[in-house]
């Protein structure tokens, strides 16, 4: 048979070699230094039991229930030690106090370019704590710069592929998609994040370091993108054929005054429980003309009048009066309008867009 053929031959055995002097030197300074690590700790505590009842004030030390004690014994790490009286050597013993209780650090707002182009200034709250304190020493030695340094990098990642209308209704899931983010990359530090808070601090311009640059609204995320296209190509025709006329539209003028009439038939204390802020209203007219308003929606049935806001007002808000119209009508939402630089706030984005409230009751919507 074909198999016939193929005879087997078996491979020499190979001896392991004998242990060269190299190693066996190795070997003996091994068991030197376990000889002298043994002898010195004996040593160390014989005279801690010569010297009592003065040793014990060095050698008994107080572990508090937050905190645990690391011991390096003659260089070398020890099980983590309390809470309670713990023992620790003189002359062969060096120890660290790790604090188990939970910490916070804020990451500092920062700009980050979500998918659609648009420029977000956020910020965000971390809360953490040590869950080993043998990791948290000997894994790292800033501990805090590496975890605050990690959830930075990560939040701008995370962001990065989100659209603005993503951001702004979903900072919770952020939140907690981001505090996973960060056990994962945290834990080998032997760090545990508790808790994560996405702010949304701001919705800044495209290109808004330079003025001359003109600004175009950013593109729209997959949902409900057509209607607030539309919405914005005919706010931004309105707002280009009023500019080119020199003159001030009388329907404008009109529409404005009545929305300053319509305003004080709608003041009440449940607007005022529903609000609670006060806003300067600053409307550059057609012709050039800049106009002052004020609501004021902080106690009482509220109050509103031309003129400067007679205190600090919570936000103030500048556009044009097309667009103050446009917003009036629900052709164009204070979101989009800021996102595209048509509506400037000066003060908290989420108070001035509660504004929105006031313009839908000022519509009747």
């Amino acid at each position: 048979m074909m198999w016939n053929q193929y005879k087997y031959t078996p491979l020499p055995l190979s001896l392991d070699p004998l242990p060269s002097n190299a190693a066996k030197s190795a070997k003996s300074e091994i068991w030197l230094m376990k000889f002298c690590h043994i002898a010195i700790t004996c040593l160390c505590f014989l005279i801690m039991i010569i010297t009592l009842p003065v040793s014990i004030w060095f050698s008994i030390k107080i572990v508090y229930d937050y905190e645990r004690m690391v011991i390096f014994r003659l260089g070398r790490v020890q099980p983590p030690k309390g809470p309670g009286l713990v023992l620790v050597v003189p002359l062969i013993d060096q120890f660290q106090r790790v604090d188990m209780r939970s910490r916070a650090f804020s990451i500092q707002p920062s700009k980050v370019k979500s998918r659609d182009d648009v420029l977000v200034s956020l910020k965000a709250d971390v809360h953490f704590r040590v869950c080993d304190p043998i990791l948290s020493l000997m894994s790292v030695q800033d501990l805090n710069f590496v975890i605050q340094h990690t959830a930075e990098n990560l939040l701008t990642q995370s962001l990065g592929r989100k659209y603005l209308r993503e951001i702004y209704g979903g900072r919770v899931q952020i939140a907690e998609h981001l505090k996973e983010d960060i056990n994962e990359q945290v834990k080998v530090y032997g760090v545990c994040i508790d808790h994560t808070e996405v702010q949304l601090g701001a919705v800044l311009r495209p290109h808004e370091e330079n003025v001359n640059v003109p600004i175009t609204p950013p593109a729209l995320g997959p949902t409900g993108g057509l209607e607030q296209m539309v919405a914005q190509l005919v706010s931004m025709v309105q707002q280009t054929v009023a500019v080119t006329d020199s003159s001030p539209s009388p329907v404008v003028d009109f529409s404005l005054q009545q929305m300053t009439s319509q305003l004080e038939g709608i003041l009440s204390e449940s607007l005022v429980s529903e609000v609670g802020s006060s806003y300067q209203l600053i409307v550059t007219r057609n012709s050039g003309e800049s106009v002052s308003y004020f609501i004021d929606l902080t106690s009482g049935s509220g109050s509103s009048g031309w003129g400067v806001f007679p205190g600090n007002p919570d936000v103030t808000l500048m556009m044009t009066e097309t667009d103050l119209m446009c917003l009036i009508k629900g052709d164009l939402s204070p979101m989009t309008a800021y996102a595209a630089g048509r509506l400037q706030v000066i003060g908290d984005l989420r108070t001035a867009l509660q504004l929105e409230k006031v313009l839908q009751r000022i519509a009747g919507r």
